[in-house]
């Protein structure tokens, strides 16, 4: 892994704006994208799922993996049990890769940083592990408890450097309007070797 590349790719992702230049780069990073985030000890996914099992025990229930990538969450889904996962990406080159799982029962085009084609009230489940970028702000929370079913939970991965003055504010003025019955927000590992956390947020819809 070259340290020097994988750093300029990851600080343009952090501040791009521009759609097209997020398709391109992931397009870059995608073949590499498993192997370099396994050298940086990448846990977030494992992390996650065992913060998301509890919380749906019906292992046929419709989930929706937002920004699914090369599909290692659905894998580790489809692992515990889970069979009726929808996983969408932003990238056409990740999403062809997390075909290799057949863990999910399809696999769609998703733009979070505006509103998604989907119907309220869709899903029983929602997932989404190290997608949340400041593109998506006062947007990409809003649109997953709307597509979520009432009464249902919606868990996502958050750096630290998102969550103030972004992420924070914003589940305050979710919970003030009522979209968010209860929020759960645990601090744990996100990469070993770096010696990242990430915060792991779960919402309840009412």
């Amino acid at each position: 892994m070259n340290n020097d590349r994988l750093d300029k790719l990851v600080n343009k992702l952090i501040i791009a704006t521009d759609p097209a230049e997020v398709v391109s780069l992931y397009a870059e990073w995608a073949e590499r994208y498993d192997s370099d985030l396994d050298e940086f000890g990448y846990v977030a996914p494992q992390i996650a799922i065992e913060a998301f099992t509890p919380l749906v025990m019906d292992k046929n229930a419709l989930i929706y993996d937002a920004g699914c990538g090369t599909g290692t969450v659905g894998k580790l889904l489809g692992e515990q049990g889970y069979n009726n996962i929808v996983g969408a990406d932003f990238s056409d080159e990740m999403r062809k890769l997390a075909e290799k799982f057949d863990a999910y029962t399809r696999l769609e085009y998703a733009d979070y940083g505006k509103a998604v084609d989907i119907k309220d009230d869709t899903y029983d489940a929602i997932i989404s592990v190290g997608v949340y970028t400041a593109r998506f702000e006062g947007v990409f929370l809003r649109e997953m408890l709307r597509i979520l079913k009432p009464g249902r939970p919606f868990l996502f991965s958050c750096r630290p450097h998102y969550f103030d003055g972004d992420v924070e504010p914003q589940l305050g003025t979710l919970k003030d309007e009522g979209l968010i019955a209860k929020i759960d927000i645990e601090d744990k590992p996100y990469m070993l070797k770096q010696q990242a956390n990430a915060y792991y947020i779960t919402l309840h819809k009412p």
